[in-house]
């Protein structure tokens, strides 16, 4: 039998619903292998940041495409053009089933949407009217955050006291819970959670410990022409608006010990200097259609994510009783005042990219150069 029709058949056996949804959508759409295969290029397009590219594409797409619809409330969230992606997902939402992995995606896009127009209370309401089960990770990151914008902990509270220890999800919404406490600044509140958290974790049965995750030779070089474009990429768009950044933490580690970025890591880390405010640093990835704002809260950190799923953590530096701090959210780091001076590294090994990325050095009393060296507590 040919495998084509195999598949069919079987669809048609196991998935009798959702086989009938495809035909009669093709049927709305004769050429829709033509556009899937449009489709498919637009994404391909857009994770390369070709932005404009990607617009041309999706304009030979029929707007009444459910797929395109959902795919075009993403780029409209990468855009700030929060209202579009509100009316995209809702489209889709409108023509899919509820639950179907469709649906789920658009309902949490346009949460996302919701919260960047400031509408934490309709996001609230949409997710206490959520038409389907779950309760994996961004169930309870939508609820945190949506709880968050609106300084209400109690909305978050009511959907975490329905699991209990031992319910699938249970130690997701604790977790969530205690991110949620320490955004809102009640840290003794979130340390006395913490404490009986630990306490409950204890109580549980012992499981069996997990394999860190490994990454194969392929998945390393795939990361790393990733990342590299996002970086060159961001290097690019901040240079629009004057900003220059140079490289920290394990981005500057690879760039020094390996000549390349780490094939483990799982992010790419930035500083700026103090004369760059985190509001120009807003303004540039504000006006970047290649760059979407992570809803992390931080004061001096700027968390940022590239089409292609490469997360990036630009920290700006600041001056403090004498010494040269950064940090994230859990710590910070600091510096003894330094001279630097800038020197230049070339994004050689990662696929065609030829950039040059600036680290900063500091000069001795003796005139020798060093890598600066960072202090943690």
């Amino acid at each position: 039998m040919d495998s084509k029709i195999y598949r069919k058949l079987r669809k048609l056996v196991t998935k009798p619903r959702l086989y009938f949804e495809d035909a009669k959508l093709k049927q709305q759409h004769p050429d829709l292998e033509k556009h899937s295969a449009a489709l498919k290029e637009a994404k391909a397009l857009f994770t390369e940041g070709e932005i404009e590219a990607t617009d041309r594409c999706l304009a030979a797409i029929p707007d009444t495409l459910p797929a395109k619809s959902l795919f075009s409330a993403a780029i409209a969230l990468f855009d700030k053009r929060y209202t579009d992606a509100e009316r995209y997902t809702l489209n889709t939402m409108q023509a899919a089933r509820p639950g179907t992995s469709t649906f789920c995606e658009a309902f949490y896009l346009h949460q996302e949407a919701l919260r960047f127009q400031g509408r934490f209370d309709s996001a609230l309401l949409a997710l206490n009217a959520i038409p389907f089960e779950d309760n994996a990770a961004r169930y309870f990151r939508a609820w945190r955050l949506a709880a968050l914008g609106a300084k209400c902990p109690e909305a978050y509270e009511s959907v975490m006291i329905r699991f209990s220890p031992g319910d699938p999800g249970w130690l997701r919404s604790r977790n969530h819970y205690l991110l949620l406490l320490r955004d809102l600044q009640l840290g003794e509140r979130a340390i006395d959670e913490a404490r009986l958290l630990m306490q409950q974790v204890e109580l549980e049965p012992a499981g069996q410990p997990k394999t860190p995750p490994t990454r194969s030779g392929g998945q390393k070089r795939r990361w790393q022409e990733k990342a590299g474009l996002a970086l060159v990429q961001l290097k690019e768009d901040l240079a629009e608006h004057d900003i220059d950044f140079f490289l920290v933490s394990g981005t500057l580690l690879g760039c020094i010990r390996e000549g390349t970025i780490l094939g483990h890591d799982t992010d790419i880390d930035v500083g700026v200097m103090p004369e760059v405010s985190m509001k120009s640093l807003r303004n540039a990835i504000k006006h970047s259609r290649r760059f979407k704002l992570q809803e992390i809260v931080s004061e001096n950190t700027l968390y940022v994510v590239h089409p292609n799923g490469v997360k990036i953590d630009i920290f700006r530096h600041y001056e403090e009783d004498g010494k040269l701090y950064h940090g994230g959210i859990k710590c910070r780091w600091w510096n003894t005042p330094l001279s630097y001076k800038q020197s230049h590294f070339s994004v050689a090994n990662i696929g065609c990219l030829a950039t040059t990325i600036c680290i900063w050095q500091k000069t001795t009393e003796t005139g020798e150069r060093q890598l600066p060296t960072l202090k943690r507590f």
